[in-house]
């Protein structure tokens, strides 16, 4: 074999070697292409807002889902790596700083929720998850994090406390929130060796209006009665519905005498009779008052005895109509 024969046999191989070589980089570039298009699909049209942040702080990727939660655009992140402490809600901002990156010793990263304001100023709540990420030879690379706009979901479950602690036709605090405030509000008492009163409102014959002129008309006269006390209680009082046509309130007292305050308040600023022009309907309601700590100290002593109370004046009044026909 001649010197040339041998080179362009050298060369031969050579060349099959990079067409080999060709082949091998086009299989590697076409599958690295369809990876890049698969991040590219769960990255880009993704509805929660991701990133990834360096270890200095600066972004080195944030998804385009962030301008649809925040207003604004990954451009904005990268611009300026403290962009969150200017959405993240006041009060919400050391819960942010307090949080860990990193997993628990369980294995799990602990998420948070918190509050932002968008560009637009719109208030919206995010429930976020990280944790730091390493490259292969254990380097920090930064955190990686993952944004879900839940304020769709806080506002059913705040929808869903108010219902549960509301009652549903006059949209006063039910038995339990106000069970759950008269608690409160003693133990308050007990340690600062304040007073409050508990009223206790009844309306007078309420059966017969449901009797005589359907449920309809009985719920249109709890709901004015709700409405007109509701607007004679101020910032620290509350008036709830127990049930049926009973109600009762709570209210800050500083002495004795201003359980007449409040008698007359509520007599001064609500008609003893309640008139609905629909029905051609007039009804008249009672209460009584129990004062903490004169008259008890405990729920059940309380609630007895203004509703005793209620029922003496009830008695009262009935006797003066009766005297007046």
């Amino acid at each position: 074999m001649t010197k040339l024969s041998f080179h362009r046999e050298q060369v031969g191989e050579t060349i099959d070697q990079l067409r080999d070589l060709i082949n091998k980089l086009q299989i590697l570039e076409n599958e690295y292409a369809k990876q890049e298009e698969t991040l590219f699909i769960i990255s880009e049209f993704a509805n929660d807002w991701e990133y990834w942040q360096a270890p200095d702080g600066h972004y080195k990727y944030v998804s385009p889902s962030c301008k649809i939660v925040t207003g604004y655009s990954p451009q904005d992140f990268y611009d300026d790596q403290n962009i969150l402490q200017k959405i993240i809600a006041t009060d919400n901002w050391e819960k942010w700083k307090e949080h860990s990156h990193s997993m628990e010793k369980n294995g799990l990263v602990n998420p948070i929720e918190f509050k932002i304001f968008t560009k637009e100023g719109k208030s919206r709540w995010i429930h976020h998850i990280c944790q730091t990420v390493t490259a292969k030879n254990g380097e920090n690379i930064g955190v990686r994090g993952s944004n879900r706009d839940i304020t769709e979901l806080k506002q059913l479950q705040d929808k869903r406390t108010h219902m549960a602690g509301h009652d549903m036709l006059t949209g006063l605090p039910n038995r339990s929130l106000f069970l759950e405030h008269l608690n409160q509000t003693i133990k308050k008492a007990k340690r600062n060796s304040t007073r409050f009163a508990v009223v206790f409102i009844d309306l007078d014959d309420f059966k017969s209006v449901n009797d005589t002129l359907g449920h309809e008309a009985g719920d249109t006269v709890l709901k004015k009665l709700a409405n007109t006390l509701r607007g004679v209680t101020r910032e620290n009082d509350i008036v709830a519905r127990l049930g049926g046509d009973e109600f009762v309130g709570l209210f800050d007292v500083s002495h004795n005498t201003d359980v007449a305050v409040i008698k007359n308040k509520i007599f001064g600023d609500v008609s003893k009779e309640i008139h609905c022009s629909t029905y051609n309907l007039t009804i008249h309601y009672s209460l009584g008052v129990s004062v903490y700590p004169t008259d008890g100290t405990s729920v059940d002593t309380l609630l007895k005895k203004a509703d005793r109370e209620m029922y003496k004046q009830k008695k009262i009044d009935k006797a003066r109509r009766y005297r007046n026909q």
